[in-house]
């Protein structure tokens, strides 16, 4: 977080210049300095503006990188752990973009956005995905990928961000995100009220959204609950 503080009034006062080639005369000059110090005060207030944005969108960029890491990580943890078919790795790794694909396809997800996901949601709460889906998706798949969907710690790659790297903070929308997960998981997720997850949910930015990383929480817990 930029922290440079500018401040709402500058004053330069004025600076008086005497021509000493004419300091033998009645008549004084006075240059314009004020005019020259104000151009380069608001060049050094663009020039702070201009860092403070450069370091935030530095710091929002480190975030995605860190996170889609970690997410990477926790999904080669269970290829390594489980020791999976190496032929299938192209469909492993890319499991959770073929079940959103799989959801579209049957209908149940309407758009990749967070209303669609919001509809999705509802719909899982309210039992009205039907249990042959997921067979036809594994049957598709040619395996059973219950294990790259797992039931817990969905949220550890936010807390890894929060509290081990420490590059957001409670003003972040990581932050109120993992807020409003942590809420709705003391509920029970889909067994008692998912308002909170769908709060938390629309704390994420549009166009972070749009990157799959940051959908694959409320696939985990989709595929975790019907299965």
């Amino acid at each position: 977080m930029c922290t440079r503080k500018i401040p709402a009034e500058f004053s330069i006062g004025s600076f008086p210049f005497t021509n000493l080639d004419l300091a033998n005369t009645t008549k004084s000059y006075t240059k314009p300095l004020p005019t020259i110090l104000k151009k380069i005060f608001q060049i050094i207030v663009l020039t702070l503006i201009t860092a403070c944005g450069t370091t935030n969108h530095s710091t929002k960029s480190i975030a995605d990188e860190k996170f889609e890491l970690c997410s990477k990580l926790r999904n080669e943890e269970l290829i390594t752990l489980y020791k999976l078919d190496e032929e299938k790795l192209p469909y492993i790794r890319n499991i959770h973009s073929l079940l959103e694909n799989y959801l579209i396809q049957e209908d149940y997800l309407k758009e990749i956005s967070k209303k669609g996901y919001t509809h999705l949601l509802n719909n899982v709460k309210l039992n009205l995905i039907k249990p042959e889906f997921f067979e036809k998706f594994k049957n598709h798949l040619g395996y059973d990928p219950n294990i790259l969907f797992p039931r817990g710690g969905h949220s550890r790659c936010y807390d890894y961000l929060i509290t081990n790297l420490k590059i957001i903070d409670e003003n972040s929308w990581q932050y109120k995100f993992r807020d409003g997960y942590w809420k709705s998981e003391a509920n029970g997720f889909f067994i008692s009220d998912i308002t909170e997850l769908i709060k938390g949910m629309n704390e994420i930015p549009d166009e972070k959204f749009q990157m799959i990383m940051y959908r694959k929480v409320f696939l985990n817990l989709i595929y975790a609950h019907l299965n």
